[in-house]
């Protein structure tokens, strides 16, 4: 082959290795573009999400504290101030030692009220004893089975069991105020699995998706979202209602 030619062909190689290079070269840009704007999409979504979850934790949060001030209004209305006004009316009438029961009477009733919103150091009481506590106050009302079942010690945190203490206290408001019911079950399992909140009574019950969610039933299931716990309900008209909820103990 002529050195011209030799020469010529070098060239072509030459411009063909420079044109595969400029081609990579572009590929690989537009991967790297691509690669980036594909974090950023999902760095928005992931923004997005947090942003989302924390306007639902606020929600939660503000909606649980309305439900707390509206128990304490309710309560303070209908037994606490109902309570005083008797005493105030009868005033005239009864005698020392009556007056000092029914004001004695009433100030446990405030007491009673104290500890339901504002329950013992959660760091200094197991879960199991603090239930078993406020059951012991309940038991002035209704008959109250409690059953706990301990198989696997386990540090829950101040907020679980919290959010499961005010869960109880619905449900047990509910069966003293709505189920007109004689005898509560309450049943607490930690196992190595899970831990379980049984709470059962012997009321009027209801058909199920016949009743529009109240705030107490809404209170409950925002709670129990914000414990990631699973929530069944079970109930038929004139036998009874049972609400059982189970808890990952690998979240506590």
């Amino acid at each position: 082959m002529p050195h011209g030619e030799n020469e010529s062909v070098v060239i072509v190689w030459i411009w063909i290795g420079i044109g595969l290079f400029f081609l990579t070269t572009l590929f690989i840009t537009l991967l790297v573009i691509s690669y980036m704007k594909s974090i950023r999409k999902n760095k928005h979504k992931v923004m997005q999400m947090v942003r989302n979850t924390q306007t639902e934790c606020w929600e939660n949060t503000i909606f649980l504290q309305e439900k707390d001030r509206e128990r304490l209004a309710e309560e303070l209305h209908d037994n606490i101030i109902s309570r005083l006004n008797l005493i105030r009316l009868n005033a005239q009438h009864k005698n020392m030692n009556e007056l000092n029961l029914d004001l004695k009477n009433s100030m446990q009733l405030i007491r009673e009220l104290s500890h339901n919103l504002t329950p013992p150091d959660l760091s200094e009481i197991e879960l199991s004893d603090l239930i078993a506590d406020y059951l012991e106050q309940v038991k002035t009302n209704i008959k109250v089975d409690y059953y706990s079942l301990i198989l696997k010690e386990y540090t829950i945190n101040n907020q679980t069991k919290l959010n499961i203490f005010r869960i109880l206290q619905e449900l047990i408001n509910n069966s003293l105020k709505h189920a007109n019911a004689t005898k509560i079950t309450v049943s607490v399992r930690i196992s190595k699995q899970y831990l379980s909140l049984i709470v059962e009574d012997n009321g009027k019950g209801f058909k199920t998706g016949t009743q529009p969610a109240g705030i107490g039933l809404r209170s409950i299931q925002s709670r129990t979202k914000q414990i990631n716990a699973i929530y069944k309900l079970k109930t038929k008209p004139q036998r009874g209602t049972k609400y059982i909820f189970f808890v990952n103990t690998i979240t506590l």
